[in-house]
């Protein structure tokens, strides 16, 4: 860009996380802990409402790439999209932790409301769809075989 001259114009970068930038009022540790027990959110709270307030980032990600895939607006003012950052926020607090086990019944419930709410989820194995495919041609078969 320097031999055009161009080199010291300001660019302004964009910003790749507005995707995942929800619109309506943000999840709060004290909406997590509101969903649990005292003593398994201080469990997997670590005794930090900065580690909920870092799950709470993780889920929220997760769930607006989910519903970037569907065509569906990140609202969390929205009461299925709020109540599925909830359920993998705990998810995501579970995995912190290593509770594989105990956070994956999160994760299913969270699908379900997905599923139920828009009809579908988009699985990581399954590749997004393409537009139409070409069509292949087939040669005709011969009838004489080969010699």
């Amino acid at each position: 860009m320097d031999e055009l001259g161009v080199g010291d114009i300001p660019v302004e970068k964009p910003d790749t996380t507005a995707a995942f930038a929800p619109l309506g009022e943000p999840v709060t540790p004290e909406e997590v802990s509101d969903r649990l027990s005292k003593n398994l959110y201080t469990q997997l709270a670590d005794g930090s409402d900065e580690t909920v307030r870092e799950a709470i980032a993780r889920a929220g990600i997760y769930v607006g790439a989910v519903l970037r895939r569907l065509s569906v607006p990140y609202n969390l003012d929205d009461t299925v999209v709020r109540e599925v950052v909830l359920i993998h926020t705990i998810y995501e607090l579970h995995i912190a932790l290593g509770h594989e086990e105990a956070g994956k019944e999160y994760r299913i419930k969270a699908r379900d409301i997905i599923r139920a709410a828009w009809g579908d989820f988009p699985e990581a194995s399954t590749p997004p769809e393409k537009g139409t495919a070409a069509a292949v041609a087939v040669p005709p078969k011969r009838d004489k075989p080969w010699h």
